[in-house]
């Protein structure tokens, strides 16, 4: 019993926020138009809407980036005090095409809260803050 309360008082202090998990919330949201120029969303739907994502896995819940029923999901770099945190996310093909989302975390900033960067294969782009 008494190894059982230690291990549940020390296991909080080994880890840190933002080690297993990101909470995120969108701050930006901007399409690509046809011109080539990104621009504000006319009505912007997503900003202020929180998603998490899963550090180990790469699974993401809730829009604007769910990922939980994609094809392929691929943490290419788990980032570092030196690295960005970088995850592909492959979506089964739909109408013979599939669609892809790629999300950059930058975990080498000083302080908890770390900026993102999201691009979808549809052209909307994302920013926000991380924790």
């Amino acid at each position: 019993m008494r190894i059982y309360i230690l291990f549940s008082l020390l296991i909080p202090a080994l880890c840190s926020a933002g080690e297993l998990e990101y909470r995120c919330v969108v701050r930006t949201e901007l399409s690509l138009e046809d011109d080539g120029n990104i621009k504000p969303y006319p009505r912007p739907i997503e900003i202020g809407k929180l998603f998490s994502v899963d550090r180990v896995s790469g699974k993401v819940i809730s829009a604007p980036l769910r990922n939980l029923t994609a094809a392929e999901v691929k943490v290419l770099n788990h980032g570092d005090k030196d690295h960005t945190f970088e995850l592909l996310s492959v979506s089964s093909p739909n109408f013979g095409k599939a669609t892809t989302d790629f999300l950059v975390v930058q975990e080498f900033v000083k302080n908890k809260k770390k900026p993102f960067v999201a691009v979808t294969s549809s052209g909307e782009v994302y920013s926000g803050i991380c924790e």
